[in-house]
């Protein structure tokens, strides 16, 4: 994927102004990129992640990890789906980033390593870039940090945990990332330098959290907004710029919807949830009382499939079924429901578009954003699954929409384009 940035303004926690002009363009690949896996295959990597990522999400209270203290937040990771490269340090060198919409810190695996996970490429050492420095304990980023870090001589220290058993702990830092192909814009932002790390990066070095918290590389660059428009094809570019609603959506002649961002869920504050209202399938608007909504819907770039709650979900399920006369099938993947299509090609099985409600936005699902064909199995997946707790919008749900966080209206803004670069 590529970043677009025209002419920003960004603030610093230093107080530095820098102006940004031009676009600047990045490499963003997909985590089962270029592994050769067939659909099948990709399908049941999918589920497995999503279902990781729905239940650490739902469960962040975990206490078994090894920095587990009382009363430290934890964060979903374990089932991101987009890798960003990010060069980091003076000379820059270029370190693969998990994109996650669900965390608040940029961090990267550190030399000296007391413990460091499998990366791709080699650790980051520090004491070879001449713009490295620790962050005092009086640095607002650090004390933004608060339950999550230490002060050592009064250099911060951090300590960060995910639910799935993935942590990170190490020196609080302030460093130069050069963003753009050709290194054209340089700017200094917070990262945690990791030097005891464990759990599983997915073939990164790091994870760059784009949530709403102040640390995260969203927040410290200050711009407006961010967005991405998912392909269907792990193998083709596309696009993830920032910037404002107008110049996202210049080019884009489809109409487009906004919602506004909710108050999350106490311990979820720096998620983007939404307020889904309901459901129609084909014509008929399904009869899902709005409380079943009542703990909001979560928007994550970090999740492959949506998570209904299960009453939404039977519904939906039961009324597909019923259109469709679908039978269940033999071949199972975790988390989603599969069935035979018999003599019919599962690609040419007639199924009714699905619509989800928001206030001042219907989320128009084609067929191909929540049904799965196997045609060498004769089989199609419902790519949506249930959940005993608040919703999910995954990124399957997105494709081919351009979707923008607008950060400084505080709302979702989607319209329907087409999403890869040739």
């Amino acid at each position: 994927m590529q970043f677009a940035i025209l002419l920003l303004l960004i603030s610093f926690a230093t107080s530095q102004t820098i102006s940004i002009v031009g676009d600047i363009q990045f490499e963003l690949t997909h985590v089962d990129h270029g592994q050769n896996l067939n659909k099948f295959e990709l399908l049941k990597r999918a589920a497995r992640r999503s279902r990781a990522r729905a239940s650490l999400l739902y469960a962040m209270d975990c206490t078994s990890n090894p920095i587990s203290r009382t009363n430290v937040p934890f964060h979903p990771s374990g089932g991101s789906e987009y890798v960003l490269e990010l060069a980091i340090g003076t000379p820059p060198k270029p370190y693969p980033f998990l994109l996650d919409s669900g965390s608040s810190l940029i961090w990267t695996q550190c030399k000296p390593c007391s413990k460091c996970v499998e990366q791709p490429s080699p650790i980051f050492d520090p004491s070879k870039s001449s713009t490295f420095s620790r962050l005092s304990c009086s640095d607002k980023l650090c004390q933004a940090l608060a339950r999550q870090s230490n002060c050592t001589r009064n250099h911060c220290e951090y300590y960060y945990s995910y639910a799935d058993q993935t942590y990170s702990i190490g020196d609080y830092a302030r460093e130069t990332f050069t963003l753009g192909t050709n290194g054209e814009v340089k700017v200094n932002m917070a990262i945690g330098c990791g030097h005891t790390n464990g759990g599983d990066l997915n073939n990164s070095s790091g994870i760059a959290g784009f949530s709403r918290a102040e640390t995260s590389m969203v927040s410290q660059l200050g711009v407006p907004g961010f967005s991405y428009c998912m392909t269907d094809d792990i193998n083709k570019r596309t696009l993830l710029k920032f910037g404002t609603q107008e110049e996202i959506f210049r080019d884009i002649k489809a109409p487009v919807q906004a919602t506004k961002f909710v108050d999350a869920l106490p311990g979820y504050e720096g998620l983007y949830f939404v307020s889904m209202t309901g459901i129609t399938v084909g014509t008929k608007r399904l009869s899902i009382p709005e409380s079943v909504f009542a703990q909001g819907t979560c928007v994550d770039s970090g999740t492959a499939f949506t998570q209904l709650p299960n009453v939404a979900y039977n519904k939906l399920k039961k009324v597909l079924q019923s259109s469709t006369k679908w039978s269940p099938s033999n071949i199972t993947i975790l988390g989603l429901e599969c069935f035979s299509t018999g003599s019919i090609r599962p690609s040419q099985v007639k199924v009714p578009n699905v619509i989800f409600h928001f206030p001042g936005m219907n989320l128009d699902v084609p067929r191909d954003n929540y049904i799965a064909d196997m045609d060498d199995e004769g089989v199609m997946c419902l790519g949506i699954m249930s959940s005993k707790s608040f919703g999910i919008i995954g990124n399957q749900q997105q494709i081919n929409m351009q979707v923008l966080y607008d950060l400084k209206n505080s709302k979702l803004v989607i319209a329907p384009n087409q999403c890869y670069k040739k």
